[in-house]
């Protein structure tokens, strides 16, 4: 018992992992840990709110990550997988659907 207890406090005394979200469009970018991040495409399979599918569907994404003179092109998918960048660890969170008539935007956390 006295173990876990120690184990407890010890934990909740180290500093917290900070991530952060960015919410990008197609074309935008953003500076995230010393690196420029690029939303370069969107796939979007999912299943129209209306339709009833075989599949759900998933969303695709498409990132240009730039941090000093290195350039990397990755890819995200949502369910959120992450994925080690430059940037820090990136990860898919929220996609608008395509049928809301609005330009599609995504929501990444973004991690150390």
């Amino acid at each position: 018992m006295l173990k876990t207890l120690l184990l407890t406090l010890t934990l909740a005394a180290l500093p917290a992992a900070s991530a952060s979200s960015v919410t990008l469009g197609a074309g935008q970018s953003a500076a995230l840990n010393g690196a420029k991040v690029t939303l370069l495409r969107v796939t979007d399979s999912r299943c129209p709110l209306t339709a009833i599918c075989v599949m759900a569907g998933n969303v695709k994404a498409s990132l240009f990550v730039v941090r000093g003179t290195s350039a990397r092109l990755y890819t995200v998918y949502l369910p959120g997988v992450p994925v080690q960048t430059a940037a820090g660890r990136v990860t898919l969170k929220a996609a608008t659907r395509r049928e809301s008539g609005a330009p599609q935007r995504l929501t990444f956390e973004v991690g150390k």
